[in-house]
């Protein structure tokens, strides 16, 4: 039934236009699952040929669009004159008629619209006359405000900070920092008196080789703020010396000075972060510079722009190409 109506509304259609697309328009529907979408298409289609063009453009049979659909294809045309000065009519009238239907002042009640129910996730203060306890034409029943506010997908993804944030209220107070130590040395799971990238939150893909775990290992604790704090000699392991330091490593990221650090103070660097991923992906032989020879793939050519103007003397250092994403 739906495939008769719509060949009805392409019947409905110019001659000319049939003999065009009516072929295509009818095996795209057939192949389409969006039935409903193509019949309003056709519904408009038929109205913008009746009503806002009066002749048809010439068509042969024989033409050709190299293997592209002409009902794809953008024509060339323009509209007419007399089509546009209807269209210019038809959206006056269109605007007229909501204007006054915006401006006429209809019938209307008193509601009262409130909730007996006050909750703390209530951004601005609500005041209202109607008595405690009246009856409301209408209620909005607000869900319960949770107790804490939930845990940042940030801190439940590093270890480290999900261990010394121990209220989970997404802030490492001055109390949690002085007792970061302790905290540090639970993720030693093997007991080697080293935190390595895996214990504070790293998941390495299985097929990488030794060298690009190594390598992955390494952009993981340089790239994350609180492990680069940490890790103060860049081995990529946070040792026993460096967790009895860790509040004073810590303190280093606090850059209001407030004594704690919040969420904004211990994200990483989006761009830091993607010039880290590139590396690793277009150092090849992994001497710390990308060379001309090297950028080649999609990624290469997706940040094309942003390579030619790190380049300094035909290579492109971390810091050059950082300092160019942030362009």
């Amino acid at each position: 039934m739906t495939r008769r109506l719509y060949i009805w509304l392409l019947k409905m259609h110019p001659q000319a236009f049939r003999a065009r697309f009516g072929d295509e328009m009818l095996s795209i529907f057939d192949e389409s699952l969006e039935k409903r979408v193509l019949l309003t298409d056709a519904a408009l289609s038929l109205f913008r040929q009746s009503a806002l063009r009066s002749q048809q453009p010439p068509f042969s049979r024989t033409a050709t669009a190299d293997g592209v659909p002409l009902f794809y294809s953008a024509e060339p045309e323009v509209p007419t004159a007399a089509a546009l000065a209807r269209g210019a009519l038809v959206a006056l009238a269109s605007f007229a008629l909501f204007s006054v239907a915006m401006s006429h002042r209809w019938a209307q009640g008193t509601w009262i619209i409130g909730s007996h129910h006050p909750s703390p996730s209530h951004i601005l203060g609500a005041h209202t006359d109607a008595k405690a306890g009246a009856d409301l034409p209408a209620e909005v029943k607000m869900q319960p405000y949770p107790a804490r506010a939930p845990v940042s997908a940030y801190f439940r993804l590093m270890r480290v900070l999900s261990v010394l944030d121990t209220d989970q209220d997404n802030v490492i107070s001055a109390a949690e920092l002085q007792n970061a130590p302790a905290a540090l040395r639970t993720l030693d799971r093997n007991h080697d008196g080293f935190l390595s990238a895996e214990e504070c939150g790293l998941k390495l893909a299985s097929d990488l080789s030794p060298d690009q775990a190594g390598r992955t290992r390494l952009a993981f604790m340089r790239v994350h703020p609180v492990l680069a704090a940490l890790d103060a000699n860049r081995d990529g392991l946070i040792s026993e010396d460096e967790m009895r330091n860790a509040a004073r490593a810590l303190r280093s990221l606090d850059a209001n000075r407030d004594g704690k650090l919040t969420e904004r103070e211990v994200l990483p660097d989006p761009a830091v972060i993607l010039a880290s991923n590139m590396m690793l992906l277009l150092d090849r032989n992994g001497d710390g510079r990308i060379e001309r020879e090297e950028r080649i793939g999609p990624i290469a050519e997706r940040f094309r722009a942003a390579l030619n103007r790190a380049e300094k003397g035909g290579t492109v250092t971390e810091d050059d190409l950082v300092l160019a994403l942030r362009q």
